[in-house]
């Protein structure tokens, strides 16, 4: 019989907030409806109980208290509604002696967004932290790889230079001696 135009509600810790919605009557004859709140010193509504004509749209709005600290988990709020059958009599009256079964639950939460910021700006650090720890692997790798290819030329190097042109040149003469044996 009726759709809200939201699912819940979401306040920012800390800040004054208004939020507007929609209560619209689907059905084809006139409805009355009902709000009530599980935690009224912390929220406001323009208006809470109302007439809708069939097919037609209540614009509502809803407050939170920015000086209230404790904000309960759970809040919400309940629409009841009815159909309206006797124009004549007062929506008071009426709700006094009638409570619908007929309801809608809407959730409210308050968001800390200062803490949502501080996670969002942890997990990107984190990311960022992961991948420097992945370049620097690979910058160890590289220089343990460049270490080792000096450690093999400087071997080489103390090769050359261990031989003096003297010392290479009886080396040559007694190889061609010892190649002069064999024959």
């Amino acid at each position: 019989m009726i759709e809200v135009s939201h699912k819940s509600f979401q306040f920012q810790q800390g800040l004054f907030n208004r939020l507007r919605f929609k209560i619209k009557n689907v059905s084809n004859v006139p409805i009355t409806f009902k709000i009530r709140c599980n935690n009224n010193t912390n929220y406001k509504l323009d208006h809470y109980f109302g007439l809708i004509h069939s097919h037609q749209d209540f614009d509502n709005c809803i407050q939170n208290n920015e000086a209230a600290d404790i904000k309960l988990q759970g809040d919400q709020l309940e629409i009841q509604y009815a159909e309206y059958t006797d124009p004549l009599q007062d929506l008071k009256d009426f709700w006094k002696s009638r409570k619908s079964l007929d309801h809608v639950i809407i959730t409210i939460e308050v968001l800390d967004v200062q803490q949502q910021q501080k996670e969002a700006i942890l997990a990107e650090l984190q990311l960022k932290s992961q991948s420097l720890q992945k370049e620097l692997q690979s910058i160890k790798y590289q220089y343990e790889q460049a270490q080792k290819s000096a450690v093999d030329i400087n071997y080489f190097n103390q090769f050359q230079d261990g031989f003096t042109v003297g010392q290479l040149m009886i080396v040559i003469v007694i190889c061609l001696f010892c190649g002069g044996i064999f024959r």
